[in-house]
């Protein structure tokens, strides 16, 4: 079986050290700018060189995360870091963004990539579209089972990355825009505010509270696969991924050290293999928010979730007893030691931390207690009888692992050879060879003498050879070969120590390749590259949709090409709706919701059929993200879309770019695809795209730079609706109302009535769910730029777009209707008027208020 990659995070210098003291086959780590923990200490330049020395001369990997969105203006310095990092031996960089992938590949084909797990692939086909493109290793969403995993391995050949502990998103990786929309603080920018920690109200349809208080309904316990190492190898995990960037060193150190001895155990014995109680106790006492397996078996259902709490839980220690003066009783269930930490969960405010400063056992002060005693301990003044005490740290096992990386004698260090020959009159000579064959010589700089009194030997160059102080190195082996009597002075020998041992640090350290053409090939290459490629080429035919000309000629007077309409629905009502209403384009969710009706290739037929009479368009889409057990029925929905004669596919994952590769079909990028860059347009060019929907989190300012920037390929912006800011396959609904548990069959309240989940100040986020079960939780505001239409049709937009998969027929009729007479408008005396009025139309539309999104502000850091 082969030996898997075990990945640790590190968040500092610390962190590093703590994570290769403790076993990590890699690192993985940000610089200061372009990751997605920007939270965390981070690197500059000098540290990333130092960090790739130190882990390179102890034969440790280093990933560099840049994973997060690029704007236009960033792409420049983003290729220079890649360079930097090329240059300076890193193993692989860890991307997201398609725009920069596609220039990494271009400029820097050597350069290892990984597939961020931002990215969302979530089946084979995802894979495949990452190999085809030059990817090493693709990091899998986190909400794959072994199953899925299994199925995927067996199509594809590379490398796959999966998470085995930390912390979990509720929603799939790189579609939450929770933390984007409602704060302007963007996860694909790596500036989550983790909203999804808070607590929250399931409500009904009429805002009426269905629980009794409100809880973290949103918040995942962490992720834990100790148990399931074999699981994880025979499903064909190539890396097994620590999370925790954010992490101090010593829960880097506990949980890296861990995970090495079971793996290794493991592979040393799979018949035996076996987690130990202390094993699982030192991982759970360094942070937990209690333990989940994650997805690996399928929906864990309420199991997954920590609905109490979203921080640290710790051991259980004991609870509260009888209350002697200022001090409490507590039968200890986990051995105390004076400066442990405890967490007490008082009736009345919540939880209050304290540190042990005593203990008193038996009327005397003691240093510690075993579990199973009882003593007394000064608890909170909230505390009451019966209060429950957790340790959320333990001051042993903290010292005993700073001690892996702070003290150099607990350094696990490189056995090294050594090799001396020597004859009178000769320079003595020294080989230094390591465990991976680096060999290096070095000879001292006067000859041998006769010695005549105290001859070199086998102790004298054991102690003198073996003093490798603060290196990573210890000598195992020496063979001298002497011919009588010699000796050099003991300074010399030093210096022939030191000497070879910085040759071997430099030959190990130059065995790690570099992987980046010159630097005059790669600037001429980047400077075509990020060239300006001129205006968006509008399409050159005309089309006449009652009423309205969309996109040919420009507004009179402006200097403006009038953007068509586009519409969202989530079923073939609504896209009748959206047609009699006017809509140039309708787009026909590829999702089931529940609730609403599937269409056969005849209702599809007959769609397509309709809106050609109208001089528009039915475009289907593949679902925005899907399982590999799904798989076969989505390519039998696909071959029901060209059996049904559409022309464009809309996709949204990777997956979806192979299939229409695979099927030789021309598609539309819907906005999950992240397009955030010019150079993403054009790597989705590549892909056979024939338009774009751009990313929500883009401004007007970006948005302009994509009109005189772009590549000839018509794109659109979302102008109205309601998006999903959250996707997960973890339905809240099903696990609090529906009684879905492991094994057991949901009960489906979500066909029974409409619900949110109310927040903290009150707002009402709305949930649907889909027929696979995946959980939708919607932006409350409405997104409206109907009085703002002007400014977006500068833009050179070919399309706009009005989301609205979850609204009933007679909304999609009013705010089509409302769009297709402003955009009629623009352009005409009337603009201000209507414009003014369709607004606040639009407005009465939506109950909890109205949002611009991202237009007028953005989510780059000013």
């Amino acid at each position: 079986m082969n030996k898997p990659e075990l990945m640790a995070p590190a968040g500092n210098q610390e962190a590093l050290k703590a994570a290769i003291a403790n076993g990590a086959d890699a690192v993985y780590l940000g610089g200061r700018q372009f990751n997605a923990r920007a939270g965390a200490d981070n690197f500059d330049r000098d540290g990333i060189l130092a960090a790739l020395d130190y882990a390179h001369e102890r034969g440790c990997r280093v990933y560099v995360t840049v994973n997060i969105l690029l704007a236009d203006r960033e792409l420049p310095a983003a290729m220079d870091y890649l360079y930097f990092l090329g240059a300076a031996r890193v193993d692989g960089v860890i991307v997201q963004d398609l725009g920069l992938a596609h220039l990494a590949r271009r400029l820097l084909p050597e350069l290892p990539l990984i597939g961020s797990t931002q990215m969302t692939v979530t089946n084979a086909a995802g894979v495949k579209y990452l190999e085809q493109l030059g990817f090493k290793r693709v990091v899998l969403a986190r909400e794959l089972s072994l199953d899925d995993i299994r199925a995927i391995r067996e199509q594809v050949e590379l490398e796959l990355e999966a998470f085995v502990h930390g912390a979990l998103c509720f929603s799939y990786s790189g579609q939450c825009l929770l933390s984007s929309m409602i704060g302007g603080r963007s996860g694909n920018r790596g500036r989550c505010a983790q909203p999804c920690r808070l607590a929250y109200t399931l409500v009904d349809e009429a805002g009426h509270p269905l629980e009794a208080k409100p809880e973290h309904l949103l918040s995942t316990r962490d992720l834990y696969t100790l148990d399931r190492i074999p699981d994880l190898l025979a499903a064909g995990v190539t890396a097994f991924k620590i999370e925790g960037r954010l992490r101090r060193p010593e829960y880097v150190a506990v949980v890296t050290r861990a995970y090495r001895r079971v793996i290794d155990r493991y592979l040393a014995d799979p018949r035996g293999f076996a987690v130990s109680p202390a094993e699982r106790a030192e991982v759970a006492q360094i942070f937990n928010r209690d333990f989940t397996p994650g997805y690996l078996d399928g929906d864990p259902g309420v199991e997954l979730m920590g609905y109490g709490r979203p921080s640290n839980r710790g051991l259980y220690l004991g609870r509260a007893g009888r209350r002697q003066g200022e001090r409490w009783l507590v039968r200890l269930e986990a051995p105390l030691r004076r400066g442990d930490g405890l967490d007490v969960w008082v009736s009345r405010g919540g939880h209050q931390g304290i540190v042990v400063h005593h203990i008193w056992q038996e009327g005397r002060e003691v240093p510690q207690a075993p579990p199973g005693t009882t003593v007394a301990l000064e608890l909170p003044p909230a505390t009451r009888p019966g209060d429950r005490i957790f340790k959320t740290s333990d001051v042993e096992l903290l010292e005993e692992v700073r001690r892996t990386y702070t003290s150099p004698r607990e350094e696990p260090r490189v056995p090294l050879t050594m090799a001396v020959r020597g004859r009178p009159g000769y320079p003595l000579e020294l080989e230094v060879v390591d465990p991976g064959g680096n060999r290096v010589q070095a000879r001292t700089a006067v000859a041998a003498a006769v010695a005549k009194r105290h001859p070199l030997d086998m102790a004298t160059l054991t102690a003198q050879l073996g003093r490798l102080g603060n290196t990573p190195y210890r000598l195992d082996r020496l063979v001298a070969h002497l011919e009588g009597p010699v000796m050099v002075p003991l300074s010399e020998l030093n210096r022939l120590r030191r000497e070879a041992i910085e040759e071997l640090r430099q030959k190990r350290l130059s065995s790690w390749p570099q992987r980046v053409p010159s630097p005059e090939s790669f600037r001429a290459g980047l400077e075509v590259c990020l060239t300006p490629r001129g205006r968006v080429q509008a399409p050159t035919t005309k089309t006449t949709i009652t009423g309205y000309t969309g996109l040919p000629g420009p507004v009179a007077g402006n200097g403006y090409h009038r953007p068509r309409l586009a519409v969202a629905v989530g079923d073939g009502e609504g896209a009748r709706v959206a047609l009699a209403a006017g809509a140039g384009r309708v787009y026909l969710a590829g999702e089931i919701w529940q609730g609403k009706e599937t269409l056969d290739t005849g209702d599809l037929r007959e769609l397509v059929a309709l809106a050609g009479e109208k001089g528009a368009e039915v475009i289907p889409a593949l679902p925005r993200l899907w399982h590999e057990k799904e798989a076969g029925k989505v390519k039998k929905r696909l071959e029901q879309f060209m059996e049904a004669g559409a022309r464009l596919i809309m996709v949204a994952n990777p997956g979806g770019l192979e299939l229409l590769q695979e099927y030789h079909l021309a598609g539309w990028g819907d906005y999950p695809l992240n397009v955030f860059n010019v150079t993403a347009v054009e790597a989705l060019a590549a892909a056979g795209l024939q338009g774009v929907t751009l990313s929500p989190e883009l401004n007007l300012e970006q948005l302009r730079e994509f009109k005189s920037r772009a590549p000839g390929l018509p794109l659109e912006g979302i102008v109205h609706g309601s998006l999903p800011l959250i996707v997960s396959a973890h339905c809240v609904l099903g696990a609090r109302l529906g009684g879905k548990k492991p094994g057991q069959v949901c009960t489906a309240p979500c066909r029974r009535g409409r619900y949110g989940l109310k927040d903290r100040l009150g707002l009402v986020f709305p949930v649907a769910t889909d027929r696979q079960c995946r959980f939708y939780l919607y932006n409350p505001k409405e997104m409206c730029l109907v009085d703002h239409l002007a400014a977006i049709a500068g833009l050179g937009l070919a399309w706009i777009r009005i989301e609205a998969r979850e609204k009933p027929p007679g909304y999609i009729r009013r705010v089509t209707a409302l769009y297709r007479e402003a955009l009629a408008a623009l352009g005409t005396r009337e603009e201000s008027r209507v414009l003014g009025a369709a607004a606040r139309e639009a407005e009465a539309l939506a109950p909890a208020g109205i949002t611009r999104g991202h237009y007028f502000r953005g989510v780059i850091d000013v």
